[in-house]
C-alpha cells in the first residue's frame, strides 16, 4: 500500500480492521483482573485494596500522559508509533502473566496501560484521518464496540481457558493477541500520516487547539465517565448480587457492542454528534434518577444505560475532527482521554463512599444523576463550528 492516507479509499477499511484487532488486545487485558481475583488472591495473598489498585493501575498513565502523548502522536509516523505501543503492551502483558510477585503484577499493568494509551490515542487519530468526511461516526462506532466485545469475550471464555491453561496460560493467550496485532498493524497502517504538521505548525503552541468546544467536550466526557463507570461497579449489588446481578449488568455491554456501530451510521447520516452527546447524558440522568426512586426495573435500567454507553462514546470520538484543526486531532484525543480517566478514577470511589456512609441507594444514584446532568449542561455548550 502507499505510505500515506492519500491511498485508495478501500485502505481505510483495512486500517479499521487493524484498529479493531489492536484495540481488542487492549480491551481483553484491561478486563483481565476481575475474573482472576480468586487465583491472584490465592497466589499472592492480596487484599481488596491491592486488587483495586491492580485494576486501576492500567488507567494511571492516561491521567498524566494523555495530553503530552497526544501532542507527540500528532508528529510521530503512525506505523512506528503503533509498533512502539504494541511492543510495550506485549512487554507489560508478558510481565503480568509471568509475574513472581505483586510488584511485578503492578509494573506489568502500568506498562500495558502506557502501551494501550499510545494505541488508543493513535488509533483514534488514524481513524479520524482515514474516514475524514466520510462514515467517520460509523468507524468510531465499530471501534467503540470493540471494548464491550473484549469484556464479553473474555468473561465468556474465562472458565474454559482457566481449566485448560491455568491462570498464567490464560494471560499468555491475551498477550498473544498483541503478537497477532503487530503484523496486521504494519501491513495496514501507512508509514506517514496524510496530515503531518508543517514546520511552522509544529512550532505553534499546542494550547491553540484548546477552545470552548474542546473544554466542554472534555468536561462532559469526564462527568459521563464519573457517573457511568459507577453503574457496573455497584449495580450488581443493587440488582441483588450473585450471578444474576452480574448477568443483568452485562446487558450494558451487550447493548453498547450491538448499538455502537448502528448509532455511528445514524450519526453519519443525521450529523450533529454534539447533540447525541447531550441526548445520551440526558438519558443517563433520567435513568439514574428513575433508579434512585425505584421507578424502573433492573433490566430496563441496564438497557437504557447501555444505550447511553453506545451513543455518548461514539459521538464523542466523532467530535475532535469537527472542533480542532486536523494537525491537532491527536492532542484533542489526549486532552479528552485525560479527563475521562480522571472521571473514572474519581467517580466509583466517591459513589462507594456515599453508599458506605449512608447505606442509601437513593442518595448514591441521585448524586450520580446530578453528575450526568452537569455533563449534559456542558455538552449543550460544545457547539462545534461544523456538524
Amino acid at each position: 500500500m502507499n505510505d500515506s492516507f492519500s491511498s485508495p479509499s478501500t485502505n481505510r477499511w483495512l486500517v479499521l480492521v487493524s484498529a479493531v484487532v489492536s484495540f481488542f488486545a487492549v480491551a481483553t487485558t484491561f478486563f483481565a483482573v476481575p475474573p482472576l481475583v480468586p487465583e491472584l488472591t490465592a497466589n499472592f495473598g492480596l487484599n481488596n485494596f491491592q486488587i483495586g489498585l491492580l485494576v486501576g493501575a492500567i488507567a494511571i498513565p492516561a491521567i498524566f500522559l494523555s495530553i503530552p502523548l497526544g501532542v507527540v502522536i500528532d508528529r510521530w509516523p503512525p506505523r512506528a508509533a503503533g509498533n512502539i505501543g504494541l511492543v510495550i503492551m506485549l512487554i507489560g502483558a508478558s510481565l503480568f502473566a509471568a509475574a513472581p510477585s505483586y510488584a511485578f503484577l503492578l509494573i506489568g499493568r502500568l506498562l500495558f496501560g502506557f502501551g494501550g494509551l499510545v494505541m488508543n490515542l493513535l488509533l483514534a487519530r488514524l481513524l479520524t484521518e482515514a474516514f475524514s468526511g466520510r462514515q467517520l461516526a460509523l468507524a468510531m462506532g465499530i471501534f467503540m464496540a470493540v471494548y464491550p466485545a473484549g469484556m464479553i469475550s473474555l468473561f465468556s471464555c474465562h472458565s474454559l481457558m482457566l481449566g485448560a491453561l491455568g491462570w498464567r496460560g490464560e494471560l499468555g493467550v491475551l498477550a498473544a493477541l498483541t503478537v497477532l496485532a503487530i503484523p496486521l498493524h504494519n501491513f495496514a497502517v501507512p508509514k506517514h500520516s496524510g496530515n503531518q504538521p508543517s514546520p511552522e505548525t509544529q512550532t505553534t503552541n499546542d494550547n491553540s487547539a484548546i477552545g470552548r468546544p474542546l473544554i466542554m467536550l472534555s468536561v462532559a466526557w469526564m462527568l459521563f465517565f464519573a457517573a457511568f463507570s459507577s453503574v457496573p461497579t455497584f449495580a450488581p449489588q443493587w440488582v441483588g448480587g450473585g450471578q444474576q446481578g452480574l448477568t443483568t449488568v452485562t446487558l450494558i455491554m451487550w447493548m453498547a457492542m450491538i448499538l455502537s456501530p448502528i448509532l455511528g451510521a445514524v450519526i453519519d447520516r443525521i450529523g450533529r454528534p454534539a447533540i447525541w452527546v447531550f441526548g445520551g447524558l440526558v438519558l443517563l440522568t433520567l435513568t439514574l434518577g428513575l433508579m434512585a426512586i425505584g421507578a424502573v426495573s433492573a433490566v430496563a435500567a441496564m438497557i437504557l444505560v447501555g444505550l447511553c454507553a453506545a451513543a455518548v462514546p461514539t459521538a464523542t470520538y466523532a467530535l475532535p475532527a469537527r472542533i480542532v484543526p486536523a494537525a491537532r486531532v491527536g492532542f484533542a484525543f489526549g486532552f479528552i482521554t485525560a479527563f475521562s480517566n480522571l472521571g473514572t478514577v474519581i467517580g466509583p470511589p466517591a459513589a462507594g463512599a456515599i453508599l458506605d456512609a449512608s447505606g442509601d441507594w437513593f442518595l448514591m444514584w441521585i448524586v450520580l444523576a446530578a453528575l450526568a446532568g452537569l455533563g449534559a449542561m456542558a455538552a449543550a455548550l460544545i457547539k462545534p463550528k461544523t456538524v
